[in-house]
């Protein structure tokens, strides 16, 4: 292949991924929302407390993490590309979900290009996700042990369960994707 075809390709390539990380920010922006909007009422069921008052602190939390990642999305290519698998057709999500399952090779150049930044962003950041989902897990230990009611076995339990699994989820992805990208390359 020649030097121009190659840049073509680039090019192709780089403007698909820019349409996928756009459709991507503005349904992961959808998914906020949707996921924010039941918050309140949990909050209230669960302190027994109905004045709308008490929850501008966490609407204002809520305006703020949505709009810190909009412009982290926007500002940071790989995050952008991360992003850019949300949007990904269904058709190609399936087919990069059986691919990682099977650990099969990935024909897709831009849906490879998309697995490579995420195996990338996970290897590189392993050490801090699980030392911030430890720490969650603690502080969240910590603030039933604070609470009056102390912490009983079935909350601790249900906690570490939840704070292995998005360790092992963390792990899996990182080993599927690993496995993924090589024999994509051949």
């Amino acid at each position: 292949m020649n030097n121009d075809a190659q840049f073509d390709q680039l090019a192709r390539r780089d403007t698909e991924l820019s349409a996928l990380a756009s459709r991507g920010r503005r349904r992961m922006l959808l998914i906020m929302i949707l996921a924010f909007i039941p918050s309140p009422f949990v909050i209230m069921a669960t302190n027994d407390n109905v004045d709308l008052a008490a929850f501008i602190p966490l609407g204002i939390v809520i305006v703020v993490a949505m709009s810190y990642s909009w412009a982290k999305w926007q500002r940071r290519p790989e995050d952008s590309q991360s992003v850019a698998f949300v949007g990904l057709d269904r058709k190609r999500r399936g087919a990069t979900y059986r691919s990682m399952l099977g650990r099969r090779r990935i024909d897709d150049p831009v849906v490879l290009t998309i697995v490579e930044s995420i195996h990338h962003h996970l290897r590189r950041t392993v050490v801090v996700v699980v030392a911030t989902i430890v720490l969650i897990a603690a502080s969240t230990l910590a603030l039933f042990a604070a609470s009056g009611d102390g912490v009983t076995l079935w909350v601790a339990a249900a906690v570490l369960v939840l704070a292995g699994g998005a360790i092992a989820g963390h792990r899996w992805v990182l080993n599927r994707s690993g496995s993924v990208i090589e024999p994509s390359h051949r």
